[in-house]
């Protein structure tokens, strides 16, 4: 595709959501998406809260390109949020951060791409045709601040008999009181494994737990105790 061409000349019309909360940053990739999509077809707000209001009774969203460090819902939450909103779309995090388990959460998350701030606007600009065009690699990559692609090759995390347990108890949708039942399990020590099985997948809540454990296939089904603590 040449640079001058928009979507809409090539017949892929679709909408861009552009969720920043620094208003300089929103406005350069407002701009950025305008001259591929067309004004119309951009949506900038600067929360996620907003961006699903406006975003969700659109059917065609292609595109959305989210900054982690927002007011109101943040992190690994708002890629989860946003990625079981905006279920066909392109996920693009970008994000100040260069903390290699920011990016591995992000992934966890949904999100397919982990770009920095600081990449050139050329880079930047070649990732958002690609990512319009449905050519994102299939495997994440993390863009760093000189445009190298890293394909993260995590060894997925390691979690007990026991953990593995209970995390397919919270996918069932039981609570630490009915899992300590069903387990013979003090409630304290139930909240205990969910704690660690949080900080092995580097997440914060059930959703997130239960999202990552399907996509790392760690997920199991549950059985019987058979013992294990």
């Amino acid at each position: 595709m040449k640079n001058n061409e928009t979507f809409d000349q090539l017949g892929a019309p679709g909408l861009a959501l552009v969720i920043e909360d620094h208003p300089l940053y929103r406005d350069a990739l407002r701009i950025l998406l305008s001259t591929m999509l067309g004004e119309t077809n951009v949506i900038a707000v600067s929360t996620v809260e907003e961006g699903l209001r406006r975003a969700v009774p659109v059917t065609d969203v292609r595109l959305v390109m989210l900054d982690v460090g927002l007011p109101g819902v943040s992190g690994t939450e708002a890629v989860t949020v946003v990625r079981r909103a905006c279920t066909g779309a392109a996920l693009i995090v970008i994000s100040a951060s260069e903390d290699r388990r920011d990016v591995a959460a992000a992934f966890r998350a949904g999100a397919q791409l982990f770009v920095s701030k600081t990449i050139a606007t050329e880079i930047l600009a070649d990732l958002v045709r690609s990512a319009l065009a449905g050519h994102l690699p299939e495997q994440p990559a993390w863009i760093s601040p000189f445009g190298e692609a890293t394909f993260l090759q995590e060894a997925l995390p390691t979690l007990t008999p026991r953990q593995r347990q209970i995390l397919g108890l919270l996918n069932n949708g039981c609570s630490n009181k009915e899992i300590g039942s069903r387990l013979g399990l003090a409630e304290v020590t139930v909240k205990m494994h969910v704690s660690s099985i949080f900080r092995s997948l580097g997440v914060a809540s059930r959703t997130q737990a239960i999202l990552a454990a399907h996509r790392l296939g760690l997920h199991e089904a549950t059985g019987d105790a058979g013992g294990l603590r």
